[in-house]
């Protein structure tokens, strides 16, 4: 094994938000052994890099935004931003929902509209730079991705009404209970996982990867090692090469003790 990739929530943390205290030490191993980590999730980087203690922070690598963005070393090594007209024909869509919050996703910046700034407790545990607009229209960025949190329970009956509405270039895909993304179909953590191998000349078939949503899931076909977490989605678990421990149970943290052992 030469890279493990992981997801963050309902996969390396646990539903606090917290990880294990061993991780440090078996993130040393790992590099000792000739092992690279990779961080892939659906959220800022900004919001992933302060997750991880100063000393080892930096030498991670973050897929951030779904697989739309690469950053190591607070370097961007690979974007893929939508083009203007398609982010207004998405924008048009998602507006006329009134009661989800959507998140603008940018290069600079990720932007909710100020009515939900008394939700920014909850914002703030998945994304760190933010800025409230008065309007969407008055954003000047390349923007990534969409994302929209529903707070009524009712997130598979929006998502069946905004597959409806959109355009077949885009993916709309779950995140977590409460949060689905929008971007680019032929973009997904897999795809942004492959430039990644590609760059380092590892193999697919020396690499691993651990997640739980639909927004793993090609991630988990890319790799020869994909590990569902006991708590992920039915065809996460139906693509996987395991099925491990869940997030609650510190699956990730034991399967890379196995790992370091030999046992894959």
């Amino acid at each position: 094994m030469k890279l493990l990739a992981t997801d963050m929530d309902g996969t390396f943390l646990r539903d606090d938000k917290s990880y294990s205290d061993e991780f440090n030490d078996l993130y040393k191993q790992m590099l000792k052994q000739g092992i690279q980590f990779v961080i892939a999730s659906g959220n800022q980087y900004e919001a992933l890099v302060c997750k991880f203690d100063e000393e080892i922070k930096n030498d991670l690598y973050y897929l951030c935004e779904n697989g739309t963005k690469i950053v190591y070393q607070g370097k961007t090594l690979y974007k893929k931003a939508l083009k203007k007209d398609d982010v207004k024909e998405v924008l048009d869509i998602l507006k006329q929902d009134q009661e989800c919050m959507l998140v603008v996703s940018g290069v600079k910046h990720a932007y909710i509209l100020k009515k939900f700034e008394d939700r920014k407790d909850f914002i703030t545990l998945f994304i760190k730079n933010i800025v409230f607009v008065d309007s969407f229209d008055e954003i000047d960025d390349e923007i990534l991705k969409f994302s929209v949190a529903n707070f009524d329970g009712k997130i598979e009956d929006r998502l069946e009404v905004i597959k409806k509405r959109i355009n077949p270039k885009f993916r709309v895909v779950t995140t977590g209970n409460v949060w689905f993304d929008i971007f680019y179909n032929t973009i997904n953590k897999g795809t942004s996982l492959q430039h990644l191998l590609d760059l380092l000349g590892i193999s697919n078939e020396e690499a691993g990867a651990f997640g739980d949503q639909m927004n793993d899931y090609e991630m988990l076909q890319t790799v020869k090692y994909g590990y569902a977490m006991a708590n992920a989605m039915p065809p996460v678990k139906e693509v996987a090469y395991q099925v491990i421990d869940s997030n609650e149970n510190d699956g990730v943290i034991l399967k890379i003790k196995e790992i370091l052992k030999g046992k894959c």
